[in-house]
């Protein structure tokens, strides 16, 4: 006989995973917020990054083991695989971020990413918000967020069109708009990955209602 409680403690185990993942991409945006500080003296470090990374790592595949082994999942596995590799990917690619600005931090130092990377966090505070919404089922909570991350992705993708019509300012040094177009694409890629959770979690949601 399957026991009640061994399945409420595995939802709860589930759960916890997936919190523990999005608090990974928290940390990770933290630590981008923190190296693009204006003022930055010398090229970062990455250690924070690659923790981040690494931590989330052993988090999704703690959540695959545990999919192979529990009979019955809160909810759908093809729902759980996917909102796990959609976290990852978020620290992924600000670690990605953080590696090219420091090979190229002499070029930008005085440049400021500010406007990005607060929308970044923003959307990394939703997509927590959203993924504990889950363990509650807060339905009405998770739409309110959703909403609002989309509005954040609009708000994004105005931002970085204005930084990018930037770079085609007569005299604009060639290679600098080279280097700064790919950072900001990445901090953008960034949100995007965000928002990729917030359309699974909202799938879910639809599934579950």
């Amino acid at each position: 006989m399957i026991s009640f409680q061994r399945l409420l403690g595995r939802e709860s185990e589930f759960f916890g995973l997936l919190e523990a993942s999005a608090e990974q991409g928290a940390c990770a945006v933290a630590a981008l917020k923190s190296i693009t500080s204006f003022d930055r003296q010398a090229p970062p470090e990455l250690d924070d990054f690659v923790a981040a990374r690494r931590r989330d790592k052993e988090v999704t595949n703690e959540l695959t083991k545990l999919l192979i082994h529990t009979f019955v999942t809160p909810i759908e596995r093809e729902d759980l695989e996917s909102l796990a590799d959609r976290l990852y990917k978020i620290p992924k690619v600000v670690e990605k971020f953080a590696e090219r600005y420091q090979l190229v931090w002499e070029h930008v130092r005085d440049v400021e990413f500010t406007a990005q990377v607060v929308l970044l966090e923003e959307a990394m505070d939703l997509v927590r918000e959203m993924i504990r919404g889950l363990r509650a089922a807060d339905f009405s909570g998770i739409k309110t967020s959703q909403k609002r991350l989309q509005a954040l992705e609009r708000r994004a993708d105005d931002v970085l069109l204005d930084k990018i019509r930037r770079l085609y300012d007569p005299g604009f040094p060639a290679l600098k708009a080279v280097i700064l177009r790919d950072l900001f694409d990445l901090i953008e890629k960034a949100i995007d990955r965000c928002r990729d959770v917030g359309n699974v979690v909202s799938q879910i949601l639809l599934k579950n209602t």
